[in-house]
């Protein structure tokens, strides 16, 4: 791992010296990869450090290429995966969201980035509880004042 991230440090380094800031921001977020790695624990912190390195390469994606195009939906679908597995759900769900719609919009339902968006957004609002037993069971969620299931 550490000839990794020596190999990604130069690799980053590379990209700034030719002026290449989207492929150096995702190379950052492979050095904090694995930097958290190389720790040996997940300490919030490197989850954090993590995510925002995942947050910057994505707002990059954007300034660069805009919402509609489809490697910022893939990027966005990385982040909000991050975003899932470090328990930041509500943010999660809310970009997935956002970048289902637009990729719908855009790329039409049959796309295979929207199909892959909305296969996430529809796997991550699915809740379960571990109810001291230790069994899990899918959690209802209620609308409309509980009329709907």
């Amino acid at each position: 791992l550490e000839r990794a991230k020596h190999y990604l440090e130069m690799s980053r380094d590379i990209f700034v010296t030719i002026g290449d800031r989207n492929s150096a921001v995702a190379i950052e977020s492979n050095i904090a990869n694995v930097e958290a790695r190389l720790s040996g624990n997940n300490l919030p912190t490197k989850k954090e450090s993590v995510l925002s390195a995942q947050r910057a390469h994505y707002n990059c994606m954007l300034q660069a290429t805009g919402q509609n195009d489809v490697r910022t939906t893939q990027v966005g679908v990385h982040l909000a995966s991050a975003l899932f597995e470090a328990y930041h759900t509500i943010e999660a769900l809310r970009l997935l969201e956002k970048l289902a719609c637009a990729s719908r919009r855009v790329h039409g339902s049959d796309h295979r980035v929207t199909a892959d968006t909305a296969f996430l957004l529809k796997r991550f609002q699915v809740r379960h509880a571990s109810i001291g037993n230790g069994l899990n069971y899918q959690a209802l969620r209620y609308e409309n004042d509980g009329k709907s299931c």
